[in-house]
């Protein structure tokens, strides 16, 4: 009777970890506001809007004088893909997201996000705020 409460309890153990869900790899990870490191001014929201993940951020590089843009994307198998040509523009793979720590702080190079960005080696650090 002992081996079969044990063996009964091994099955059910491994059937729970096969059905658990792991969060850390959809775009639910990156909801919430994120902030520059060195430019607290320049800020990242993803959200869910209308059905779609959506990213938000200024592009003017000036909270001052914002001009929003709202994108598309996606997070999958640990990559970042958004459609930096607008709404309806297919998703581009941002080959340079990296974690620093694990969903609270990402490195990002600046001109796979901000398109008018003449400097290929300008990295961003964003960090978490909520």
């Amino acid at each position: 009777m002992l081996r079969l409460c044990l063996v009964v309890s091994i099955v059910f153990a491994m059937l729970a970890s096969a059905c658990s869900k792991k969060d850390d790899d959809n775009e639910t990870v990156l909801y919430g506001a994120w902030i520059n490191s060195k430019a607290p001014g320049d800020t990242l929201q993803f959200m869910l809007k209308n059905n779609k993940n959506i990213l938000r951020y200024n592009q003017s590089f000036n909270p001052a004088l914002p001009q929003y843009a709202e994108i598309e994307y996606r997070y999958k198998n640990g990559k970042l893909s958004a459609g930096v040509f607008g709404l309806a523009a297919p998703l581009r793979d941002i080959n340079s997201f990296t974690w620093i720590e694990q969903n609270k702080k990402f490195d990002i190079l600046g001109y796979q996000l901000y398109l008018f960005m003449s400097s290929s080696a300008t990295h961003f650090t964003y960090i978490k705020v909520n």
